[in-house]
């Protein structure tokens, strides 16, 4: 090879390496797909929330601002995106201190990665929004007012829930409710509150009121880590529900609840608890009721209650109103339970109960076999980490294979993963 030649094959490297460079460069300026940033999260989607892709294809908006409001605020940049689809980033670590809540409009992302972004006193009401995507971000609500940290409704659906660390509210940490559908909650971190989380929330006094408007939700709950909580983990009444691989440690009145005709899958989920520890609640948690609570003297028999036994959360008022409403539905959830892990002093409460109408998960799950091992990993990972978190596991369903879902006009839908189903 000659020096000349040698030189141009140098040279032809160094303009293709710097080509790539460039395109990829150019392929970030808005929020592509092509752009590897995008595309690490989008890949992560999955369950009923997995159509989610927030504010792809829309153009990015920095945060420059701490403060509650203003220019370059993250309030400023949600009034912005009402505008058009956004992919909200933080252009360093922030901790905000709220006045009021946040407002999500339809087609955004807000995205907490590469820094530590922590919203303080409140947090983000997704009302009537549709494709949103919310991650890796920390909200503490300091017990300082009734409030919720991420509170879905009024009919919003393709919501993705990732990556957050939500603490102390008073009112709750997370609710899907009144016609909200379509969301997965994944690898978030729900510790130190009362209440935890509502799906679904019954306000009259005719419990199946509302029945039509709330059953067609469905949320999917998968390597969750609720810890240090004391109840509501979750609650859920009407609507399909998935809950898998999630850990349940140390609560202190009781772990789930289901009733009201739920349909519920509970597979895989770990339930560890320790009846001896030193309770760590504040010495009360302030209630929408106005009544100061403490469940500390519950701890010594909280193992035993994994969960409510099947309707017993609202069998009382079901009984007492069934004559004047006429109910013909049942007060208990359809339940599917499957290979659930009891650690400790934890102990199984629930069982199956017409599992015949609990469906099954439409989509591909990343299900992994309940082990210590995978208790350890969602301690690691589960809430506001550093990165996109841990590889997936292998999906599984009853399904033959999985295969990219094509966008739809809006183009939700974009790298998902759905079931094709045997003949």
């Amino acid at each position: 090879m000659t020096p000349g030649t040698a030189l141009m094959r140098w040279l032809l490297a160094v303009a293709m390496l710097y080509g790539c460079a460039a395109a990829a460069n150019e392929s970030c300026r808005s929020p592509v797909e092509s752009c590897s940033f995008i595309s690490s999260l989008l890949l992560q989607r999955e369950g009923y929330g997995a159509r989610a892709t927030g504010g792809l294809g829309g153009r990015f908006i920095e945060v420059t601002s701490d403060r509650n409001a203003g220019p370059g605020t993250l309030r400023a940049a949600l009034q912005q995106a009402r505008k058009e689809p956004a992919w909200i980033r933080f252009a360093s670590d922030m901790t905000i201190v709220l006045d009021s809540q946040l407002r999500v409009p339809s087609n955004t992302t807000i995205d907490g990665r590469g820094g530590k972004v922590t919203l303080i006193d409140d947090g983000l009401g997704v009302y009537g929004s549709n494709n949103v995507i919310l991650t890796h971000l920390t909200i503490d609500g300091r017990l300082n007012r009734l409030t919720q940290a991420v509170n879905i409704a009024n009919g919003s659906h393709d919501v993705w829930v990732n990556h957050l660390d939500l603490a102390r509210m008073s009112d709750r940490l997370l609710n899907v409710k009144n016609g909200a559908t379509d969301v997965t909650i994944s690898w978030t971190k729900f510790h130190d509150s009362n209440k935890v989380m509502l799906l679904n929330n019954i306000t009259s006094k005719d419990l199946f009121k509302n029945y039509d408007r709330d059953s067609i939700a469905r949320v999917t709950l998968h390597h969750n880590y609720f810890f240090n909580t004391v109840q509501r983990n979750p609650r859920a009444q009407f609507g399909n529900f998935h809950l898998f691989n999630n850990l349940l440690e140390n609560w202190d009145f009781y772990g789930m609840s289901f009733s009201l005709e739920a349909r519920a899958r509970v597979e895989g989920n770990i339930f560890s608890n320790d009846a001896q520890r030193k309770c760590v609640e504040p010495e009360f948690f302030p209630t929408v009721e106005g009544i100061n609570v403490n469940y500390c003297r519950y701890i010594p028999v909280a193992p035993g209650r994994t969960a409510l036994e099947n309707g017993e959360s609202d069998r009382g008022a079901y009984e007492k109103r069934k004559a004047r409403h006429g109910y013909t539905r049942d007060y208990k959830a359809f339940l599917r339970m499957k290979d659930n892990l009891y650690l400790g002093d934890a102990v199984p409460v629930l069982q199956d109960y017409r599992p015949e109408r609990v469906p099954q998960p439409p989509y591909c799950y990343s299900y992994e076999k309940p082990t210590p091992a995978l208790a350890a990993r969602i301690r690691e990972f589960a809430g506001n980490v550093a990165g996109d978190g841990p590889p997936a596991a292998p999906r599984v369903g009853s399904i033959k294979e999985c295969k990219p879902l094509p966008m739809d006009s809006s183009g939700a839908g974009r790298g998902l993963l759905r079931d094709v189903v045997s003949p």
